[in-house]
């Protein structure tokens, strides 16, 4: 087996690296490719990870394209264009005009959405001439790249998917002193925006106990009364909708998350050009579990073995009072190279409501790209719950398109 990160200079990698070892003999891995446009990150990357894998399989790097991906069996996207620079320049734009600018939750997933479909729209193809693989995606916004993908681009085999499912499920058994495989969730929704409705243990419902568990909990930004009132567990990105001042007061007091990304990025590909084992730093960088997300689902897609999966796809079915054609974060058996998503019946009125209302938001984005007009892109933005309105929306727009410059144009 084949598998190409694009991507590969990211601080990420040697996790996902060190996933990919673990599974690699129940899938027979026989290479990695490393891929990135960073020439000095890659080649960093490059050198700690043939340490981690010493003789598990065959560490190759390379900055063509399409030999990274040329008859691979999987590829891993977790590529961020314009690098964190562009992330800080997302989150800070948005908080002059009073708004939240995180990166893939309102108007800084906004601006990053549009400048990856330009860079999918070309990796994309060449996958699909040089290769059969299946496309794994950590990019961001990855609900949003995924809709993008499947719906617009007509790219089939692709798979979103995010580490906020493999940790949800983590915190429930330690809440309910199990093990994750004896659980399953009513989960539902869209990338950062989902809920948990209904949980079972071995076949159990234990939904009741779970939020009797949780309300001992204080959390200001998801206080117990509202979590009684809702009756649904919320994503942890959802404190944005919910919360929004208070979201906004603690990103503008605290600084923007990417500053500090930033400062923990160089301590680590400091330590990278040295060590042998992956440095402590990394837990601060976030994205926890997101190798064993990746690793389980190529592993478990490879074997064809019923596993199930929460991952972003067509709903299909999967809830009923949601089209078909939407892209959700939906459970998912794993079954003949494919993820088919699990019929668990109709979400919470409460929950299809937002999920309406950001899917639009998407689905103008997209168009606002495609058409290059600035006219949709106004209409993107002022549908967001978090986005701006009609006495400063020209002008962040403005902003926006120029900080963006190259990455891509709205007329």
């Amino acid at each position: 087996m084949k598998i190409a990160i694009i991507g590969a200079g990211s601080s990420y990698t040697p996790e996902l690296i060190s996933g990919l070892v673990d599974v690699s003999e129940q899938i027979d891995l026989r290479e990695v490719w490393m891929h990135d446009i960073d020439e000095r990150k890659l080649q960093i990357m490059y050198g700690f990870c043939q340490r981690l894998v010493k003789d598990r399989f065959k560490l190759f790097e390379t900055k063509d394209f399409v030999e990274a991906v040329r008859e691979s069996n999987y590829v891993v996207f977790q590529f961020r264009p314009g690098g964190l620079k562009a992330r800080k320049s997302d989150e800070e734009i948005p908080l002059k005009y009073g708004l939240i600018g995180q990166e893939t939750t309102g108007v800084g997933g906004f601006a990053a959405a549009l400048r990856a479909f330009p860079v999918l729209e070309k990796y994309i193809d060449c996958v699909d001439r040089h290769s059969e693989a299946i496309v794994i995606n950590f990019t961001n916004p990855s609900g949003h790249v995924t809709e993008f993908v499947l719906n617009y681009l007509g790219f089939q085999r692709f798979i979103g998917l995010c580490n906020v499912p493999i940790n949800f499920l983590n915190h429930l058994a330690n809440l309910l002193f199990c093990k994750t495989e004896d659980l399953f969730v009513k989960y539902y929704g869209l990338n950062h925006l989902s809920f948990v409705e209904k949980v079972w243990l071995k076949g159990e419902d234990v939904t009741e106990k779970v939020f009797q568990a949780v309300s001992q909990f204080e959390d200001s930004e998801f206080p117990n009364w509202l979590i009684t009132s809702v009756k649904l567990l919320m994503n942890p990105y959802l404190r944005y909708y919910i919360s929004t001042q208070l979201m906004f007061k603690k990103i503008y007091e605290e600084g923007t998350r990417a500053e500090k990304v930033i400062q923990i990025e160089e301590q680590l590909f400091r330590k990278y050009e040295v060590e042998n084992k992956i440095p402590a730093e990394l837990s601060q960088r976030g994205g926890s579990l997101y190798s064993t997300a990746a690793a389980r689902l190529i592993r478990d897609l490879t074997l064809s073995n019923n596993s199930v999966h929460i991952v972003n796809t067509r709903n299909n079915g999967a809830i009923d009072n949601l089209p078909n054609d939407y892209v959700m974060e939906v459970a998912c058996l794993t079954k003949a190279s494919r993820v088919l998503p699990i019929t668990v019946g109709s979400a919470d009125p409460f929950a299809v409501g937002l999920i309406h209302t950001v899917k639009m938001y998407e689905r103008l984005t997209i168009e606002a790209y495609l058409r290059k007009s600035k006219a949709t892109a106004i209409k993107a933005l002022l549908l967001h719950p978090l986005g701006p309105r009609s006495h400063n929306v020209r002008e962040l727009l403005e902003e926006i398109c120029q900080a963006n410059r190259g990455y891509f144009e709205l007329l």
